[in-house]
C-alpha cells in the first residue's frame, strides 16, 4: 500500500491517505470537516498537500417564461406587520415546546488513541447485541479508520502508534451508533502512559474516552467532554499499565449507563448525568 500526507485545509491536521483513495471525500479526525483528499504527488517533496474543503453546490432556481411565473401579490402594510407578529409568535412558540434539552452525549463514534505513548492494537471489534457493526481487520489494512495527530500505520498485522505525542486518535464507525460495546486488545511499547479508548464521538468538542493509565500512567478514568467542557465521569481509579504486556479492554454502553473492564475485571460503572428538565 502506498500512502501520502496531506493536512486538513480548516484545522491543519495532518493525515494520512492511500494514492487510491485521491479525490475522495472523507472527515478530518479532529475537526470532523467534509474535505476532499487531495491527489498523489508524482514523486516525493518537501510540501505536505493541502485537501479542499467540501461545499455545498448552489442550484439556481428559473421561471422559463414570464407567464409561468406567479402574480405578484401586494397586502396592506397593515396586514403585513399582522402576518409578521403571527409568524414571530409561532417560532417562539416551536422553540419553547420542541427544542430538545441539552442531553448528555449517548451516541457516536468508537475508535482508539494514545498519549505521549506508543501503542499497538489488535482484534478491535464495535458490536451491537449480536450484531457486528465494525470489525478493525488490520491484516487487511486501515480501511475504515480515520486517523488524526500522530503516527498511525499497520505493522505485523496490528495497528500500531508508534509518535510519542498528545491526543492521537483513530476514529471507526457513525455518529448514529449508540448502544453498543467496543472490544480491543491493547498493547504500550513505549512512552508515559497507557491507551485511550473512544466512544460517543461525534465532533471535536464532543466526545467520551476511557482513559487507561492516564495522568502519569497512575490511574483509570472515564472522560467525558460536552460542549467543549470536559470532566470525569464517576471516579478516578488508581492503576497503571506495564509496557510490552497486551490487555484485553472491553466498553459497554446501554443508554445512560457506561461500564469498562480492563481483562475482564470491572473497573468503572457510571452513569451520563440525567438531562436538565426543559424550562
Amino acid at each position: 500500500m502506498s500512502e501520502f500526507k496531506f493536512a486538513c485545509p480548516v484545522c491543519g491536521q495532518h493525515m494520512m491517505c492511500d494514492v487510491s483513495h485521491g479525490g475522495s471525500v472523507m472527515e478530518c479526525p479532529t475537526c470532523f470537516q467534509k474535505i476532499v483528499a487531495p491527489h498523489a504527488p508524482a514523486a516525493d517533496g518537501k510540501f505536505i498537500l493541502t485537501g479542499t474543503k467540501l461545499t455545498e453546490k448552489k442550484i439556481n432556481v428559473h421561471v422559463d417564461s414570464p407567464a409561468a411565473a406567479a402574480p405578484k401579490r401586494k397586502f396592506p402594510a397593515a396586514i403585513v406587520i399582522g402576518m409578521l407578529v403571527v409568524a414571530l409568535a409561532a417560532a417562539v412558540a416551536a422553540i419553547m415546546f420542541f427544542a430538545p434539552s441539552k442531553a448528555p452525549l449517548k451516541q457516536g463514534a468508537a475508535g482508539l488513541g494514545t498519549w505521549n505513548t506508543a501503542a499497538e492494537f489488535n482484534h478491535f471489534v464495535i458490536t451491537k447485541g449480536n450484531r457486528v457493526l465494525f470489525k478493525g481487520d488490520f491484516s487487511a489494512g486501515t480501511k475504515g479508520w480515520r486517523f488524526g495527530n500522530g503516527k498511525w500505520a499497520v505493522q505485523n498485522g496490528v495497528l500500531r502508534q508508534s509518535a510519542i505525542a498528545m491526543d492521537c486518535r483513530a476514529l471507526a464507525g457513525e455518529n448514529s451508533w449508540g448502544d453498543y460495546t467496543v472490544s480491543v486488545q491493547a498493547r504500550k511499547v513505549g512512552g508515559n502512559e497507557g491507551f485511550l479508548i473512544l466512544f460517543n464521538t461525534v465532533d471535536g468538542k464532543n466526545w467520551a474516552w476511557w482513559n487507561v493509565g492516564g495522568w502519569g500512567n497512575t490511574r483509570y478514568a472515564i472522560e467525558n467532554c460536552a460542549s467543549g467542557n470536559k470532566s470525569i465521569l464517576g471516579s478516578a481509579v488508581a492503576g497503571q499499565i506495564e509496557t510490552g504486556k497486551w490487555y484485553d479492554l472491553r466498553v459497554e454502553l446501554n443508554g445512560l449507563r457506561v461500564r469498562c473492564y480492563l481483562n475482564n475485571a470491572l473497573i468503572h460503572d457510571v452513569t451520563y448525568p440525567a438531562p436538565a428538565p426543559q424550562q
